[in-house]
């Protein structure tokens, strides 16, 4: 019972224990059954790599062929891993989709054009492929890295996935997708190396087609460049900085200096430089001593010497080529035969030279200005002009400096606006202000400067300085007004004067006839004589009368002309004489000294309305040392009188009293002063042997001092008048000729009450016929007659009858032939009869 009981209690145990040992049994023959399967799979794998390698070794991936080997390396993963599909994706070039390049589908080809991802639609499956080598799925509807993929694995029934992103120099290029159909699939380690493997063939058959496509086009390029290095009309060279050897020269070299470029390689650079021209040869050697250190002058000019005898200018150009660490590599230059451009530039250096040479040394005005009317170049002769120095000058708005405010905004808007329609005022003449503070007038010619590109630079003035040209003409039309306005007050003069004449002799009648008395008569003798004092300084001042010198006294001169110099000062300012030199004579024309002494009480006048009060007009006596005298103009030294003018007025600075004796320099800018006025007193100071001193200042008034010298008065021969009650020794016949006739009758009546028998005629003509009937003693006639001239009349008359004697009559007598005797109109009877008893008495003789 024991033994059975034992046995039956150690049944089940053995029964769990034989199916445990036929499990493991059955394990251990699955696992050898298994591992006999993975090593044929492996070996089966193996095959597949090595059939994959020796279809890249077979043939290279190039540009034409990628395509067809990237569809044979999927075709040989399918079958290896035993799979319905496979494709491979690449990124486009802008990285924003993932785009199906091979698609395979039991072995055969189907289109993948147009099949593409999104990139942004992607994110987890990328991440993926960014941090794995391999994105092994077994389930790719419940694998977060593949959902974004569903509506794609749903489409074509995939179950699970082997991707290989495909890497090249770090960087992920694409996707090789190995894609199963059917239920899940669990991919194990010698799959995923395999498919590893496939991606990395893939990675480098892109890399392979990407340099062998680089190389072609470096060769293209190298090619290309090549071509259009020699094609250059320049030698190109370069230089090894390893061996400094010259190791290229463009076939150019030939044009250049008549050698071939292996003959240059040959000889080597020494050759090239012996030809440099010796005093052009440091820039270039510099470089051969610096090497690739640099610094050196990349571009220089120089000569050089060819063997037929030539010299050529050579612009040599070289710089140092690196590598992409900054490693010199190599010198390589250009060498361009420049001689015609140099030699050009030369010309036109020396033409530049010349111009600016001539521009400088001439007397002509040179000034440059840019376009926006700054100074750029300025000759001397403009410095000398202005003043302004150069340096000064150069870069400044020349309207600023140049211009009176008054101007200068007008001159400068018309610059502009001429300038910017690309013309300018051919001529102009503008008034330029000096470094002195005067002003001088220049007479422009202009034009544009244009650089060679044809754009404006500027402006170019050519002057003159027509300053004293145009003080010139001032001065001539000035002079032409004067010598206009002496004609006019010579003719007033001469017709005054006959009518002096007449209220002259008819006052005489009055007094012969006892109706004379009181002082009315005397003050119209007074009168009459002032008139004819002024008809007079009018024909002195026409040049119709000659000057006559007398003795007279300074102040009884100055007393009689206070009633003019009154009414020149005016109402509003006081004229004051204080005279101190009541003996002291002068020899000259009275007439004279009156003008002067009217100038300088006038010119006073000017000055002194609205600035002063007062004129003061004083004489006196000085004794000047001689050298003093001398060294101010006078003859000599001595006993002087001087009168005297000074003012209160505005006075004058000194580069005004450096003028104002010039000749029609005026300070009177409204037209009223001919500058005459002071050029004619020094005149008559001179004259008279005397000279003229000043003292102003600008603000104190002004003092004008006259020194006329003393001098005795002459002695004047008088022909005793006849008196009344006297009949003449001898009668005589008379022939007066006047056109005026009043003037005849007041004549032959004078003549008559003397004794003497008168004939009158009107004219030359009635004249030569009395003259040809009638016998005649004397003949009085006027100089300006109707029919002709007085004293044409006279030396016919003369040539006919030799014993006649001749008296000349005329209110504007001119100095040459007086015949004997004149009688200046107006004259007194007394006058008449003294001048007629003379030429009697010479006749006689």
């Amino acid at each position: 019972m024991l033994s059975h009981s034992c046995v039956a209690e150690s049944d089940p145990e053995r029964t769990w224990l034989e199916r445990e040992l036929a499990e493991l049994r059955a394990r251990e023959a699955e696992y050898r059954d298994r591992l006999g399967r993975g090593s044929a799979e492996a070996t089966r794998l193996r095959a597949h790599a090595e059939s994959l390698h020796m279809l890249f070794r077979r043939r290279p991936p190039s540009k034409s062929a990628l395509l067809p080997t990237l569809v044979d390396v999927a075709r040989l993963s399918a079958q290896a891993l035993r799979i319905q599909r496979t494709s491979i994706w690449f990124f486009d070039a802008a990285r924003r989709h993932l785009e199906c390049a091979v698609q395979l589908v039991d072995d055969e080809e189907v289109g993948a054009a147009g099949l593409s991802f999104p990139l942004q639609s992607l994110p987890a499956y990328l991440r993926a492929l960014g941090e794995h080598s391999a994105v092994a799925v077994h389930n790719v509807y419940e694998d977060p890295r593949t959902r974004e993929l569903s509506a794609y694995l749903r489409e074509h029934r995939i179950t699970a996935l082997l991707d290989i992103p495909i890497v090249a120099a770090g960087d992920v290029l694409g996707v090789v997708c190995h894609e199963h159909v059917g239920g899940e699939r669990v991919w194990d380690a010698r799959e995923i190396e395999f498919a590893a493997n496939v991606g990395d063939l893939v990675a480098l058959a892109l890399e392979t087609e990407r340099r062998i496509t680089a190389e072609f086009a470096a060769r293209g390029t190298e090619a290309k460049y090549q071509h259009l290095v020699e094609s250059l009309p320049v030698t190109v060279y370069s230089f090894t900085v390893d061996s400094g050897k010259l190791d290229y020269v463009s076939p150019r070299a030939l044009d250049l200096a008549g050698q071939p470029a292996q003959s240059w390689l040959e000889r080597g650079a020494g050759d090239w430089v012996q030809r440099i021209h010796p005093e052009d040869r440091a820039p270039v050697m510099q470089r051969f001593a610096r090497g690739a250190r640099g610094g050196f002058p990349e571009e220089v000019t120089y000569r050089v010497v060819l063997d037929d005898g030539r010299t050529r200018w050579i612009r040599d150009t070289c710089r140092v080529v690196r590598d992409h660490a900054g490693e010199p590599l190599a010198l390589q230059g250009v060498l361009s035969d420049v001689t015609d451009g140099f030699e050009a530039q030369l010309a036109r250096a020396e033409i530049e030279r010349r111009y600016r040479a001539l521009l400088d040394n001439g007397d002509v005005i040179a000034l440059a200005l840019d376009v926006r009317g700054r100074v750029t170049f300025a000759n001397d002769a403009y410095v000398k002009t202005t003043g302004v120095p150069r340096e000064e000058l150069i870069g400044v708005d020349w309207f600023e400096l140049a211009l009176a405010p008054a101007i200068r905004e007008g001159v400068r808007r018309r610059f502009l606006d001429d300038v910017s329609r690309g013309t300018v005022a051919p001529r102009f003449e503008l008034a330029v202000a000096t470094r002195s503070g005067e002003t001088r007038q220049l007479l422009s010619t202009n034009t544009l400067l244009r650089a060679p590109n044809g754009g404006l630079e500027g402006t170019l003035s050519i002057a003159i300085d027509v300053t004293d040209r145009r003080k010139l003409e001032n001065e001539l039309l000035q002079q032409t007004k004067v010598e206009s306005l002496g004609r006019l007050a010579a003719g007033v003069a001469h017709d005054f004067n006959n009518l002096l004449t007449v209220m002259l002799g008819q006052l005489a009648l009055i007094k012969a006839a006892g109706s004379y008395a009181g002082t009315g008569f005397t003050a119209l003798e007074q009168a009459i004589g002032q008139a004819s004092e002024l008809t007079r300084a009018l024909l002195l001042y026409g040049r119709k009368q000659p000057a006559r010198e007398s003795s007279f006294a300074l102040d009884e001169l100055v007393r009689e002309t206070l009633p003019l110099l009154e009414a020149l000062a005016g109402r509003d300012l006081r004229l004051t004489a204080s005279l101190h030199a009541e003996e002291a004579r002068i020899a000259i024309d009275p007439a004279r000294v009156r003008q002067v002494l009217l100038n300088l009480v006038g010119n006073a006048a000017d000055a002194t309305r609205g600035h002063g009060q007062g004129i003061r007009v004083a004489t006196h006596l000085e004794q000047v040392d001689d050298v003093i005298a001398r060294a101010r103009g006078a003859l000599g030294g001595g006993e002087f009188v001087v009168l005297c003018v000074d003012d209160d007025g505005r006075g004058m600075d000194a580069r005004t009293l450096g003028h104002i004796f010039d000749p029609f320099f005026t300070t009177k800018s409204d037209g009223r002063g001919t500058g005459l006025g002071l050029a004619i007193a020094q005149s008559v100071a001179s004259q008279a042997g005397g000279y003229i001193d000043v003292n102003s200042e600008p603000g104190s008034g002004t003092t004008f001092r006259v020194y006329f010298p003393t001098r005795a008065p002459r002695a004047r021969s008088m022909v005793p008048t006849p008196r009344q009650s006297e009949a003449p020794t001898a009668a005589a016949r008379i022939l007066v000729v006047d056109d005026l006739q009043p003037i005849r009758e007041l004549v032959a009546g004078a003549l008559r009450r003397a004794g003497f028998d008168a004939i009158t005629v009107g004219d030359s003509r009635s004249a030569t016929e009395v003259l040809g009937s009638t016998p005649i003693d004397l003949l009085i006639t006027d100089l300006h007659l109707p029919d002709g001239s007085g004293s044409v009349l006279a030396r016919s008359a003369r040539s006919a009858r030799p014993g006649l004697r001749v008296v000349l009559m005329s209110g504007s007598m001119d100095e040459g032939e007086s015949f004997d005797g004149i009688l200046q109109k107006p004259f007194a009877e007394e006058q008449l009869l003294r001048t007629v008893q003379a030429a009697l008495a010479d006749s006689r003789a």
